[in-house]
């Protein structure tokens, strides 16, 4: 996973360092004539001394005026000798010289890394990253390594430093409610089941996500039952009730065609009534624009009030995904989502983009088709996994 995105960023590294590194042998060669330029300067200025006092002392002993006209052109002679000097040495920085010999550092310029920088955001919009946000991690990089100085023997790992730090900027986000301790709270008031509703497209893996999450919270010793409250799509009933039948936990489930709402209700009754922690409701999939199917959704919360709305998509979906966050954000406060099929994502750039543009946390990844294949959110999982340390 995020294998497009490990490779566009170690390309990044590879060709800025080198360049950086050529740059730094440059400055060291360019520093090495200015050192010997000034050594030649100082022997000249060693061999003028004894000359002026030879003069001095002639002009003392005969006071020739030849004696002392010579006397007075040796400074203007000596002080021609050290421009002449002066001029065949290159005209180097300061702060060239400073990184190239005498501190083993190097100061990464704009002009060389900008060639570098709109590489990596072309790279960035062909792993699926978001236009604005490909935009803003080139800035910030921009920002985090123009003029930056990094110590010549440890140039890769210092650029590759930078981008961990502009990944985590990214991804640190507030990891949002844990589903677990939220659920168990809840428990513990007596306020009745903790009631989950899942939406999002058709395809992104939904019903199969609900029994996850239903291994995962009976787990963790949170009792549930499944509403199989997609009663649009073909199988999705009894897709519903295999699971259910698997993981040994209750299914409420009407006929295709029936409301949606009202099997979710029945599911809450049938919780309260059993003592049952938690109700996972299964919604139909449907796409942000079908706006029949985004009222019925809009129904089901209104009636049910469920504790959280949980958005479940595809990993690779490309950018559309975000766009479906953002309508069904509108649609339905969305709690958190739920990204499947990492484990076939080969870019990874939709989970950076839904990171940085929404407000909406990434609560788990689904990683395969077992019921143990969920794992919970880390940003420190994708960094690692985008940039790992050497």
């Amino acid at each position: 996973m995020f294998e497009g995105l490990r490779k566009k960023f170690a390309n990044f590294v590879d060709g800025l360092s080198k360049k950086e590194e050529q740059e730094d042998k440059r400055g060291k060669a360019e520093a090495e004539i200015v050192a010997d330029a000034v050594a030649e300067t100082a022997q000249g200025h060693g061999e003028a001394g004894p000359e002026l006092q030879r003069q001095e002392a002639a002009q003392e002993q005969n006071g020739a005026p030849e004696a002392q006209q010579k006397a007075t052109e040796a400074p203007r002679m000596a002080g021609n000798t050290r421009e002449a000097q002066k001029q065949r040495a290159p005209d180097v920085s300061v702060a060239t010289k400073i990184k190239g010999a005498f501190l083993g550092r190097v100061r990464i310029s704009e002009n060389d890394a900008n060639p570098f920088l709109e590489q990596l955001r072309l790279s960035l919009l062909q792993s699926d990253v978001n236009y604005d946000v490909a935009e803003r991690m080139v800035d910030r990089l921009r920002d985090g390594l123009v003029g930056k100085e990094l110590e010549s023997r440890h140039l890769k790992q210092g650029i590759s430093d930078e981008i961990r730090d502009t990944l985590t900027l990214t991804l640190g986000k507030n990891p949002g409610k844990d589903m677990v301790e939220a659920a168990k709270a809840k428990k513990a008031s007596g306020g009745g089941p903790f009631k989950i509703l899942f939406l999002g497209p058709n395809g992104a893996g939904k019903t199969t996500t609900i029994a996850k999450i239903a291994n995962m919270l009976k787990a963790n010793g949170i009792s549930c039952a499944i509403s199989a409250s997609d009663t649009f799509r073909a199988a999705a009933i009894e897709q519903a009730a295999m699971h259910a039948k698997a993981l040994d936990v209750p299914v409420i489930k009407g006929g295709y065609g029936a409301d949606p709402a009202s099997i979710a209700f029945d599911a809450v009754a049938y919780a309260k009534a059993h003592g049952i922690d938690a109700v996972l409701i299964d919604s139909a999939g449907r796409q942000e624009t079908n706006k029949s199917l985004i009222d019925e959704l809009r129904k089901m919360v209104r009636v049910n009030k469920p504790d959280m709305c949980v958005f479940i998509g595809e990993s690779i979906a490309g950018n559309s995904l975000l766009n479906q966050v953002k309508q069904f954000d509108a649609a339905a406060k969305l709690d958190g989502i739920i990204l499947t099929k990492l484990d076939v994502d080969a870019k990874g750039g939709n989970t950076l983009s839904i990171l940085s543009d929404t407000s909406v946390p990434v609560l788990y990844f689904g990683t395969g088709e077992k019921y143990t294949d969920l794992m919970q959110y880390s940003a420190k999982f994708i960094v690692d996994n985008i940039m790992p340390n050497s």
